[in-house]
């Protein structure tokens, strides 16, 4: 069934086989539902670049994601953050799609305080489309924003908006949308081994979606988490593994039709 659907796409004209999410990044945050808004991690300029200010640490990352286990649908992400006293800056790379369609996304990111239980982050991204001879190429540009907030201590509400602007990629034969999305949320710390985290998600084109996660520290060295979400009705689950300077996360998602989707990334902070 699934190779029946992604057969399909294939035969779609290739303008509409395009994706133009906004595509995130993490695997920590994959495990979890993607409900991370809210959520205090290495890979926030995917996610609210706003938490980047919170940041102790420079650290670099590499993640890849296999989506319905088909390489041609495969996410490649890199992040490099850098804390400083004036803030944060970071610098984020994603690659979607293989030699027919290929989208590529680069950010430029700066957070910081703005007092001492809220912070706000602004990231400038280039984003490029790459089709087939007879599409060409092209690069559109555009920005995210998000704001964080620690209402009571350990909670924290956050919010994102990723393309404001509503910028399209356009051609004399179509228009291709760039999603204007905003993401509500809140992650609780529960205890020093426990978090749980939720937040909303509005595409301007598509109905809302809920995301749910949980974490649990079975050790200083070993995470489990899992998440559930919908549109389409999905869950999550995956480990994080900590040794000294060196984090990795793995983890899988599982679509109702289209099967699993397994992630994993390396970290090294310093």
């Amino acid at each position: 069934m699934k190779k029946t659907y992604l057969l399909l796409l294939l035969l779609l004209p290739i303008h509409l086989f395009a994706s133009n999410e906004n595509h995130l990044a993490g695997a920590r945050s994959h495990a979890m539902g993607n409900s991370s808004v809210a959520l205090l991690d290495i890979w926030a300029g995917f996610h609210n670049q706003a938490i980047l200010a919170k940041l102790d640490e420079k650290s670099f990352g590499a993640y890849y994601e296999n989506r319905f286990e088909v390489k041609e649908l495969s996410t490649k992400a890199f992040h490099f953050n850098y804390p400083t006293q004036l803030g944060t800056f970071s610098m984020t790379y994603t690659q979607f799609g293989f030699n027919l369609y290929k989208e590529t996304k680069i950010g430029i990111a700066y957070s910081r305080a703005l007092g001492k239980h809220f912070w706000a982050g602004l990231q400038f991204d280039q984003i490029r489309q790459e089709l087939n001879q007879s599409y060409g190429s092209q690069s559109k540009y555009t920005f995210e924003a998000g704001i964080l907030a620690e209402i009571f201590p350990d909670i924290y509400l956050g919010f994102h908006i990723f393309n404001p602007s509503q910028t399209n990629f356009t051609t004399a034969d179509y228009e291709d949308k760039i999603p204007c999305t905003a993401r509500f949320g809140l992650s609780w710390k529960l205890s020093d081994q426990t978090i749980i985290t939720s937040e909303i998600e509005k595409d301007l084109d598509h109905d809302m979606r809920s995301k749910f996660g949980i974490e649990y520290e079975i050790t200083e060295k070993i995470s489990l988490r899992a998440g559930v979400y919908n549109h389409p009705n999905s869950i999550s689950m995956g480990m994080g593994f900590s040794f000294k300077i060196v984090k990795a996360n793995i983890s899988f998602s599982r679509h109702p039709v289209l099967g699993y989707t397994p992630s994993a990334d390396i970290n090294i902070t310093f």
